[in-house]
Parts: structure tokens; C-alpha cells; sequence
């Protein structure tokens, strides 16, 4: 028996990858984990307490692409979190 993994678990998978590239853009989001709303399934793993960061990138061409990347917070950040109420945990 095959277990299916989540599209979103694939996403947290490939930022959680130690050896080559583990941003993807939008595009990239669509194609690797074939999902319509990556935006959406981004923010359902920022709501599980997992802190990926969205950097803008500018392509050759002069356009400009949102990057998704994983990161550590800053003590900032878990301040501001406390702050506006929310709560680390279970």
C-alpha cells in the first residue's frame, strides 16, 4: 500500500531540502506540486507555525516574481507574534 503525500506536505519537503534549490516561485509551485493556489497552501503551512518567507525576485527581463523560501524567525518576529496574541502552542 502507497501512502499519497499532500501537496502541501511536497511543498514543505522541498523548502526542508538541504542540497540544491529549495525556493520555487509561484510558477514553479504550480508545475512541481500541480495545485491552482499556491498562495493559499503557503498560508495554511504559515498557519501551522512553519516560517516561510516571500522575496521578491526580478527576472532579466525587468519583471518581478515572488520566491517562497523557509527561514528561522527572528526574535522580532516571535515578539510581534506574542504581541498580536498569537500563541506557539498546541
Amino acid at each position: 500500500m502507497t501512502t499519497r503525500i499532500s501537496a502541501k506536505q511536497k511543498m514543505l519537503n522541498y523548502l526542508n531540502k538541504t542540497e540544491g534549490y529549495n525556493t520555487f516561485s509561484v510558477a514553479q509551485g504550480r508545475r512541481l506540486f500541480g495545485i491552482k493556489n499556491v498562495a493559499a497552501r503557503i498560508d495554511e503551512l504559515r498557519q501551522e507555525g512553519h516560517c516561510i518567507y516571500t522575496n521578491t525576485v526580478t527576472k532579466n527581463d525587468g519583471t518581478k516574481t515572488s520566491v517562497y523560501r523557509l527561514g528561522t524567525p527572528t526574535k522580532a518576529m516571535v515578539r510581534a507574534a506574542l504581541k498580536s496574541g498569537y500563541s506557539f502552542t498546541a
